[in-house]
């Protein structure tokens, strides 16, 4: 009977009459295909990495899905899509900053952490009118809203969500019965949401973290979610400040990358004066160089498919006038990183196998960047072993002295500044992406109220357990300081509260200084709707001055959709 009731929509579809008008953007966005995962099962409800900022409203479906046959092209036989076998259906009950609570609505599904959700996509729904005349907004309705699974009057009983569709209105319901959206239909046939402008259903406290269940079952691998009035009221400034800055000539914009962006390096890599730009995407490190406005791309390095990416840095540590590329990777849970460099025509790798992950930070007293490397241990602090400088002889990495830090600190989480008084401090990552600042004998001075970094690239140390109960160790971005003694720090916003699906929609540079009790902020970029993988202050465009640039992805992988990336280079003057 299904195929039946498809069949008979396709033929509809299909009637040679005039081309239908589109649905306004807002009745588009409010039935738009949203991807997200299943977190985590709590009481009778589960926790979805989806909130308001998708658009999400309590009353939304959402369909748990798994990935179905590939679809090859019959000429190319390139995959161009994947036929979705759905699992069944989630509702949601309660929204909040990061999160959201949805209910089963399919009798008997369990659907697992992690499992892909997407909202309305194949939703059974009807559209009921009583009138001939609106049998043509009827048809408009569900050409242009393809996700549905679209019912005949004969299957009412099976609709998840009812159009109906009476005179000059149109009432979306759910299955039980409640409003979902409602319309005025205008003369012309448009439908025009009847919402006020009032915030939709949301769940925040007004005051500070409160404990409560979420916090109590995760409480070791989540930070504080709420969100107060004045968070509410920055996300308005921001809003203003990011259309005032769209067309500023001080914000640059290279071309789509593609890939997910581990990491950001900028350095002359062959000699010639000029800067080139490294960007690890995946499985190969694309080289470019920018001048005048122009993005040319050099090269690619192949990166073997066995290596999970963490993180690059450039350094001339054999003083030939060309910066070496130094890449911390793992094998098979397993440090491997190794070293890319231009031999005079071309870059390749030239040392591999590197039992340590390795990084460029600025050690207390020195003006310049020094490679440092660090061993992993597969217990619960997989950074465990003692952080020493990386010395180069004869082409060969070498394990030099010891650094001497803080037990907090590892290779990839500080960085190091002195106040006012000269005295040395060091500015930390914590594990649940707080910030902290720490006396050069470890003692805690401050820490911060929200969330700084945010990484999507995670990694297990440990060999796998029975009941994979591990938690992922996830990067830490870099901090970069600048003229001054200001410290820059990333800032992604999106569902951290779980390690392993974290996924990050928004972010920014934050700008900060040491008062003498606590660090404050002094500037920050406008909001941008993408999740900040690296970035760098240097020359990238070869004008003879410093910009702030940053390896954005703006766009998440799907099933069938890549990622999308770019280079986003801010001047300063």
């Amino acid at each position: 009977m299904k195929f039946i009731a498809k069949l008979g929509l396709l033929l509809l579809l299909c009637s040679p009459i005039a081309a239908l008008a589109e649905l306004t953007e807002q009745v588009q966005s409010d039935f738009s295909v949203v991807e997200g995962v299943v977190v985590m099962p709590i009481n009778n409800e589960y926790i979805v990495d989806l909130d308001d900022r998708d658009n999400l409203h309590v009353g939304d479906t959402l369909t748990v899905v798994k990935p179905g046959r590939n679809i090859f092209h019959p000429v190319t036989k390139e995959v161009i899509g994947a036929v979705d076998e759905v699992v069944g259906f989630l509702q949601v009950t309660r929204i909040h900053s990061g999160y959201s609570y949805a209910k089963v609505l399919t009798v008997g599904m369990t659907p697992a952490n992690g499992a892909l959700l997407k909202r309305f996509e194949q939703v059974p729904a009807i559209v009921l009118t009583d009138n001939q005349a609106d049998k043509e907004l009827s048809r408009q309705i569900q050409v242009n809203l393809p996700q549905f699974q679209w019912l005949q009057d004969n299957h009412s009983d099976q609709a998840l969500l009812t159009f109906n569709l009476q005179g000059n209105s149109l009432d979306v319901r759910t299955a039980q019965g409640n409003s979902l959206h409602k319309y005025l239909v205008t003369e012309d046939q448009q439908l025009v949401s009847t919402a006020t402008s009032s915030p939709r259903p949301y769940v925040a406290p007004q005051s500070g973290p409160e404990p409560g269940v979420l916090q109590k079952v995760v409480t070791s691998i989540m930070g504080n979610v709420y969100h107060s009035n004045d968070d509410l009221f920055a996300e308005m400034d921001e809003a203003i400040l990011r259309k005032r800055q769209s067309n500023r000539k001080g914000i640059w914009m290279g071309p789509d990358l593609g890939g997910h962006p581990t990491g950001l390096a900028v350095a002359d890599l062959d000699g010639d004066g000029q800067l080139e730009v490294a960007v690890v995407l995946e499985k190969k490190i694309l080289i470019a160089r920018i001048t005048e406005g122009q993005f040319t791309q050099l090269t690619e390095v192949a990166v073997p498919a066995s290596l999970q990416m963490l993180s690059i840095d450039a350094l001339d540590l054999d003083n030939d006038g060309r910066s070496e590329l130094y890449l911390s990777a793992l094998a098979v849970n397993r440090e491997s990183s190794f070293v890319v460099e231009y031999d005079g025509s071309d870059y390749g790798i030239t040392q591999d196998g590197v039992r340590w992950l390795l990084r460029a930070v600025m050690l207390p007293g020195e003006k310049d960047p020094t490679l440092v490397g660090q061993r992993t241990d597969q217990t619960v602090k997989v950074f465990s072993g003692e952080v020493f400088r990386v010395q180069r002889k004869a082409g060969e990495l070498i394990e030099g002295d010891p650094v001497e830090l803080p037990d907090q600190l590892n290779l990839f989480n500080f960085i190091s500044f002195t106040d006012d008084k000269n005295q040395l401090n060091y500015l930390y990552l914590t594990d649940g992406d707080y910030l902290k600042v720490l006396s050069a004998d470890g003692k805690q001075l401050w820490e911060s109220d929200g969330y700084f970094g945010g990484s999507e690239d995670c990694f297990m140390i440990q060999e796998k357990l029975r009941d994979d109960a591990q938690i992922p160790t996830c990067m830490r971005p870099r901090f970069v300081k600048m003229p001054g003694n200001e410290i820059v720090a990333v800032q992604n916003d999106g569902q951290r509260m779980v390690q392993r699906y974290r996924r990050f929609k928004k972010s920014r540079l934050v700008a900060l200084s040491w008062n003498g009790f606590a660090m404050t902020e002094n500037w920050q970029t406008a909001s941008q709707a993408g999740y900040l993988g690296d970035f760098a202050l240097a020359d990238a465009d070869n004008d003879g001055k410093d910009e702030l640039v940053m390896a954005v992805k703006f766009q998440h992988s799907g099933l069938i959709d890549a990622a999308r990336s770019s280079l986003v280079v801010y001047e300063l003057e």
